[in-house]
């Protein structure tokens, strides 16, 4: 009985692993090779960016902290620069121009909304851009409400 247990929190262990690595597309000098299919979570030589999935709401005037994380396959060491588009009107990013450093696994970003930030919802698109290779892409959802 409690190796069918192990057995089992091992299986949804690596399936939720699986499917939160899963999202995005991956980037890096591997990210163009033909045999990614066989990989589970970052093939060799890639990347693949981690966002925010919950508590993406916030208020006009608020300040909020994202933590944007990296998923490095093997020999992948780069430093790797993010971008974001897709910011509603109103809202800004700080720093302006973050880089998760090869040593490093997550960078902190911190979103503010104006007190006439754009209200509703908006599709944040994260790019993540190596020394050397294709870009990473991921998305996440930013609701903005009325003050």
């Amino acid at each position: 009985m409690k190796r069918t247990l192990a057995a089992l929190v091992i299986a949804v262990v690596a399936s939720i692993g699986v499917l939160g690595c899963g999202s995005g597309t991956p980037g890096g000098p591997g990210a163009t090779a033909k045999d990614n299919s066989t990989h589970i979570g970052p093939a060799d030589r890639t990347f693949t960016l981690s966002v925010p999935t919950i508590q993406n709401r916030m208020k006009q005037g608020e300040a909020h902290q994202y933590t944007i994380g990296i998923h490095r396959g093997n020999n992948f060491d780069q430093d790797v620069s993010i971008k974001v588009e897709g910011l509603p009107q109103g809202v800004s990013m700080e720093p302006a121009s973050p880089v998760i450093k090869h040593s490093d696994t997550e960078v902190k970003i911190l979103l503010k909304a104006a007190e006439d930030a754009a209200v509703g919802e908006s599709t944040i698109k994260v790019i993540g851009h190596p020394t050397t290779g294709a870009d990473a892409t991921n998305q996440f959802t930013l609701h903005i409400d009325k003050k």
